[in-house]
């Protein structure tokens, strides 16, 4: 019998000991439960889409007639990969040549990611405004061809 009471005492000194030290941290501090974990927000939404779209643009399009008349959405939470995630996507409209085409850039941090094909689940019911911030990042026009070498590929773009 003493022995018993020898075993459980010291069980309850030593699970008192780890209450204190931090060891029963489900118990936090006197029996409450622990603050909970501030939430970091993995893809904020981006700000300064345009500007940062605008310049991605001049990076990856080196045709200017690209630029004539694009359009760009706002900011919107779309499924990605498989649809397991959602992240921001801005879809730009682009019309150079008379062909549309629909480019999505994918934002994770705050930042571009991606520069990929516009899906419709992406793009499909985006409201367009005109990308006026695109008109001032066209690509320099330093690749002037010679004028009448006869090769239309040599042409000068306007």
């Amino acid at each position: 019998m003493r022995k018993r009471a020898t075993i459980v005492g010291a069980l309850l000194a030593a699970s008192l000991l780890a209450a204190c030290s931090g060891g029963l941290s489900s118990l936090g501090s006197f029996g409450s439960k622990p603050a909970p974990a501030a939430v970091v927000n993995p893809d904020p939404y981006p700000a300064n889409y345009r500007q940062q779209v605008a310049t991605l643009l001049t990076t990856n399009l080196h045709d200017r007639a690209d630029f004539r008349g694009a359009q760009i959405a706002a900011p919107a939470l779309k499924p990605i990969a498989n649809g397991q995630t959602q992240h921001y996507v801005v879809c730009v409209l682009l019309t150079g040549h008379n062909d549309r085409r629909t480019k999505a850039v994918v934002y994770l941090e705050g930042r571009p990611n991606e520069f990929v094909d516009g899906t419709p689940e992406q793009c499909g019911g985006a409201a367009y405004q005109p990308f006026t911030e695109l008109i001032y990042e066209q690509p320099e026009r330093n690749d002037r061809r010679q004028v009448g070498s006869g090769d239309p590929s040599h042409r000068d773009v306007p």
